[in-house]
C-alpha cells in the first residue's frame, strides 16, 4: 500500500487531489460539536466492527484536511476505497453507517475477535489468551500480549517511540545485529492504534513532513553549467552512507531538487549515499568490507573520518523491497510463507540521480559496479545481515535501463503500472523490473525455508 505513495508528477494527482467540493459538502453533514461527538464515537468505538471504526476516522481526517495520501497513512485504508467513502457519505450522510457495504476480511475477522474478547475477558487461567491471535508487521500477538501492551500504556506522557521500547524490551524483539527492533515495533502499535486494539498517547510536537523542512534548506543553483569529465579524473568513487545531519540534508535537497521522485521518504530497513569522486583519494570499498568485524560505531567512524573527493556526483538510496511483485516472486519461486521470510534479503534501488551538470562517461554503471559491491558489507554492519539480492524499477517512458544493463543487472519482468486507483491505473506507465544476484545461488538461498525463529513473540522471564 505505501509503495503507492511515490510521489511523481501525473495528471492523476491533481485530480485526486481536487476533492474540495467533497470536503465541503461532509463538513456541512458534520457541522455541530453533537455529530463530531457522533463519529468520533464510532471511531473509538471497540465493538461496532472495523469497516465502521476505519470508516469514521476516515471521515474525520477529511474534515481535519488531511488528503488521500495522508489518509492511508493514518488509516491504512486502500486509497479507492477512501475515495468511496467519501463520496458515499457526502451523499447520504450517517446513514452510511447503518450497514456495512462489505463483509470483513479474514485479518479484520481476528482482530474483531480480539476486540471483542478483551471487552468481555475470561478468567486469567482460560487457554483462550493464548489462543487468540492478531498479526502485526509479521509478528503474532496473543490476547495476553495485547493485555500486557495496553498494561505498558499507561503514563499519558509516554511517547510512542519510549512505549515501543519498552516492549522490545518486554518481548525480546530484537534486529539480527542485537538491537531493538525500535521502527518496526513503532509501526505495528500504530496499526493496533488504527484499529482501536490499543489506544496510544496523543502524539506530541509532530516533526513536519520531509518536504516542508526542506523549503527553510539552501537549493542548489538551477543554473549550473555543464561539467565534463574524464574517468581518471574520477577514477576512484567514494559511496559515503549517509549519517550526519547535513548529509540528510544535502541528500533530501538532492532528491527533492533533481529527482524526479521528489519523495525523500524511504520505507524499511534503509540506506541512503552520496556518491563523490577524485582522482586520487582513496575510494570506500576497502573500508565497507574491513567493517562488519567491527561495531556499528567503529563503522560510521571509518566513514566521518574519511576525507571526501572534491566532486559530488550524485545520490544513490536503498530500501526494503516490494512485498508483492509477480515477475519477481515466481521468478525466485516464492510462495507466501516463503516470501514472508525472505523477503528482507531483498533490497530495492529506490533513488539513483546523477547530478543533471556531471558528464563522464559510463559514470552511471560505475557506481552501479561499486554500489553492488559494498552495500552488502556496509548493510551487514548496519543491521547484522547481508542481502542476497538487489531489485529495482525502471519508469520505461523516461529510461531505457542502459545504466542498468551495462552494469550486468537482468530485467526479469515489466509492472502493470500502480495508482492511488484504479481508475487511473491506465494513466500510470508500466516500470522494468531489474534484478542484481549478490549471490550465485540466490534463488535457491531465496527459495528455501528459513530457520529463523517463530514469528510469535516471546516474554522475556
Amino acid at each position: 500500500m505505501l509503495r503507492w505513495l511515490e510521489h511523481e508528477t501525473d495528471p492523476q494527482d491533481q485530480r485526486l487531489g481536487n476533492r474540495e467540493k467533497v470536503r465541503k459538502k461532509i463538513q456541512q453533514i458534520v457541522k455541530s460539536s453533537k455529530d463530531r461527538i457522533r463519529l468520533e464515537a464510532i471511531a473509538r468505538s471497540r465493538n461496532l466492527g472495523i469497516w465502521r471504526i476505519k470508516r469514521a476516522k476516515i471521515i474525520l481526517n477529511t474534515i481535519d484536511g488531511e488528503n488521500v495520501r495522508r489518509i492511508v497513512l493514518n488509516v491504512r485504508v486502500p486509497p479507492e476505497s477512501i475515495i468511496k467513502c467519501q463520496d458515499r457519505f457526502a451523499q447520504i450522510g450517517f446513514a452510511y453507517f447503518n450497514k456495512p457495504e462489505r463483509k470483513p476480511t479474514a485479518r479484520e475477522v481476528r482482530v474483531e475477535k480480539m476486540l471483542a474478547f478483551l471487552e468481555n475477558p475470561p478468567s486469567k487461567r482460560s487457554s483462550k489468551w493464548q489462543s487468540t491471535v492478531v498479526r502485526y508487521i509479521g509478528n503474532d500477538y496473543v490476547a495476553k500480549d495485547i493485555q500486557q501492551i495496553r498494561d505498558l500504556i499507561s503514563d499519558p506522557d509516554s511517547s510512542t517511540t519510549e512505549i515501543a521500547r519498552q516492549v522490545c524490551r518486554r518481548f525480546n524483539l530484537q534486529q539480527a545485529n542485537g538491537k531493538p527492533q525500535l521502527t518496526q515495533t513503532q509501526h505495528a502499535l500504530r496499526r493496533m492504534d488504527m484499529d482501536n486494539i490499543i489506544e496510544l498517547p496523543p502524539r506530541k510536537n509532530v516533526r513536519q513532513n520531509s518536504r516542508k523542512r526542506l523549503v527553510t534548506a539552501k537549493l542548489w543553483e538551477t543554473n549550473f553549467k555543464p561539467v565534463r569529465l574524464k574517468t581518471a579524473e574520477i577514477k576512484n568513487l567514494q559511496l559515503i552512507p549517509v549519517q550526519s545531519k547535513a548529509d540528510r540534508q544535502r541528500w533530501s535537497t538532492l532528491i527533492s531538487q533533481f529527482h524526479y521522485i521528489k519523495t525523500t521518504r524511504l520505507f524499511g530497513a534503509q540506506m541512503r549515499y552520496l556518491v563523490y569522486g577524485d582522482s586520487h583519494l582513496s575510494g570506500t570499498l576497502n573500508i565497507a568490507k574491513r567493517s562488519p568485524f567491527e561495531s556499528e560505531r567503529y563503522w560510521a567512524s571509518r566513514y566521518m573520518q574519511i576525507k571526501r573527493g572534491n566532486i559530488l556526483l550524485g545520490a544513490l538510496g536503498f530500501a526494503s523491497s516490494a512485498w508483492r511483485l509477480t515477475s519477481r516472486d515466481r521468478h525466485i519461486n516464492w510462495t507466501d510463507e516463503v516470501r514472508t521470510a525472505n523477503l528482507k534479503y531483498v533490497v530495492n534501488n529506490v533513488r539513483f540521480l546523477i547530478l543533471p551538470w556531471i558528464h563522464s562517461k559510463y559514470l552511471a554503471s560505475r557506481i552501479l559496479g561499486q554500489i553492488a559491491r559494498q552495500l552488502p558489507f556496509d548493510w551487514e554492519a548496519r543491521y547484522g545481515y547481508r542481502p542476497v539480492l538487489l531489485e529495482t524499477f525502471v519508469q520505461t517512458d523516461r529510461f531505457k535501463g542502459t545504466c542498468y544493463k551495462a552494469a550486468n543487472w537482468i530485467k526479469i519482468g515489466t509492472t502493470g503500472g500502480y495508482s492511488l486507483s484504479s481508475v487511473y491505473k491506465k494513466d500510470v506507465p508500466t516500470k522494468d523490473i531489474y534484478i542484481y544476484p549478490l549471490r550465485k545461488n540466490y534463488r535457491e538461498i531465496l527459495s528455501s525455508r528459513c530457520s529463523e525463529p517463530s514469528n510469535r513473540i516471546r516474554t522475556q522471564g
